[in-house]
């Protein structure tokens, strides 16, 4: 199982089991509520909330009374099931003590793998010098542009247009498209992300310049160039959240491999030679095609 399925199993597992409550709470602790014989305390609604993951706190925060009545729900649940032998069921030991496995393997992953991550600055800046095309952002166009739905109306458009009209208030007014609402503005886009009529329309233009009249499968266009970027190398200090992201992925996958290779030849794992193919035989049979 990959490195972060642990984890995030870990997260969830722990999380689950810490979030019962204290049969005996500290003096100084305030009782919330009691279920049957057990408490819950502020301790323990402290817990559960700073324990759950981190795009549920904050809609945890603004609902505590909800998250309060959950946690007595979950205690009535669970002080009923216990009662009744649930947690004595085999299917139900199985599971936990599969969990158990899975909680106790996350914390050695993590201490064997993600714990020993380090990335310098020094990484950082030569993987920058080394791979400057990745961080390249390509030239970018913006334009607005007026749709109509027939040649004519193009027509009159530019009439209008050279006639003084302002462009952004004769897209409000005339344009079909749904950018007519922003005065045509389409935004920035690269090569590729536009139809080809309209993008090589733009490529003929300067800044400032509106283009004779462009037909798509969309309709006519009037399409103004209101600005272009040329091509950069985004700055090291822009890159480094990118550049720290790749060179952790690639060392946890490094250290991950080198501990599965390093505990394969401490505990001397040995692969019999018939395993794959009492593997694949192992399934249940396909019934015969030919009845």
């Amino acid at each position: 199982m990959h490195i972060m399925t642990y984890i995030a199993s870990l997260l969830i597992l722990v999380s689950i089991f810490l979030s019962g409550c204290e049969s005996k709470p500290a003096e100084q602790d305030k009782i919330l509520a009691t279920v049957g014989n057990k408490f819950i305390t502020l301790h323990d609604f402290k817990q559960k909330l700073s324990k759950l993951p981190s795009y549920y706190q904050g809609m945890a925060e603004k609902n505590k009374k909800t998250l309060f009545e959950d946690m007595i729900v979950e205690s009535l649940f669970l002080e009923d099931a216990v009662r009744k032998g649930i947690d004595r069921d085999k299917e139900v030991r199985d599971i936990l003590n599969e969990a158990r496995k899975k909680i106790i393997i996350a914390k050695f992953v993590k201490t064997e793998v993600d714990d020993k991550i380090k990335i310098s600055e020094e990484e950082m800046k030569k993987y920058y010098e080394e791979h400057k095309d990745e961080f390249r952002k390509p030239e970018m166009w913006r334009a607005s542009h007026i749709l109509v739905a027939s040649e004519g109306e193009a027509k009159d458009v530019r009439a209008a247009l050279a006639g003084g009209k302002n462009f952004q208030d004769l897209a409000r007014e005339k344009s079909i498209d749904a950018t007519a609402s922003r005065g045509g503005d389409v935004g920035y886009f690269r090569k590729g992300q536009v139809v080809p009529e309209f993008e090589n329309a733009c490529f003929e233009l300067k800044v400032g310049d509106v283009s004779p009249i462009v037909h798509t499968q969309f309709g006519y266009h009037i399409i103004k160039l209101t600005d272009k970027k040329p091509e950069t190398v985004r700055p090291f200090e822009e890159a480094k959240p990118m550049l720290e992201n790749e060179l952790r992925i690639k060392e946890r996958i490094d250290l991950f491999d080198k501990l599965v290779i390093d505990l394969k030849d401490k505990y001397r794992v040995r692969v019999e030679d018939d395993a794959i193919k009492a593997i694949e035989a192992s399934g249940p049979k396909k019934e015969d095609q030919s009845k």
